[in-house]
């Protein structure tokens, strides 16, 4: 069975992995990835600077950490079709060719058994990836990505990309404006 909300998804993992490389995320090194992917509402989230539909400015802040991006008819729109998308989706291996993830839920990281199975690995972080989200017409892609520390660091962003001429590159990377 096929849902149509799988076509408003782009169609490869092109930019995630475009943008891991930019990240200098090293290849023969062992990551953990969340295998349910996050939500949405995340990367929408960080983007508007708010939770929900209506972007609240800073009156008193003159500085757009969006460069321009945020276009309220395209925020609207994308906002619609993609913060109630609560279809469960899940990341596979295939999906980071170039990587040696280990896939693990979502339910059982951070847990006691969690840290028991993995304290001696060398492993040390947990990446986080949202589907990517088409914004204004098609012409940027959107993320969230987080690489979050078995020791407490936590480092969520969204990340926007287009392609141009033909090569997929970063346009903006926004950190989250909640501090952990």
């Amino acid at each position: 069975m096929l849902s149509c909300a799988s076509a408003q998804y782009v169609e490869s993992y092109e930019p995630i992995n475009i943008f891991l490389e930019t990240q200098k995320i090293v290849k023969d090194k062992k990551f953990i990835l969340q295998v349910d992917k996050a939500s949405n509402k995340q990367a929408l989230r960080i983007f508007n600077g708010s939770e929900g539909p209506d972007h609240v400015g800073e009156p008193n802040v003159p500085i757009d950490y969006r460069d321009g991006l945020f276009v309220e008819k395209h925020w609207k729109k994308m906002y619609q079709k993609y913060a109630y998308d609560t279809i469960k989706r899940y990341w596979k291996k295939e999906n980071f060719p170039k990587y040696d993830f280990i896939l693990e839920s979502k339910e059982g990281l951070f847990g006691s058994a969690f840290h028991d199975k993995y304290i001696n690995s060398k492993i040390e972080d947990v990446v986080m990836i949202s589907e990517p989200m088409y914004y204004m017409d098609k012409k940027y892609v959107m993320f969230y990505f987080n690489i979050a520390s078995f020791f407490g660091s936590n480092q969520p962003q969204v990340v926007i990309m287009k392609k141009e001429n033909e090569k997929w590159i970063v346009v903006r990377v926004i950190a989250d404006y909640i501090y952990y």
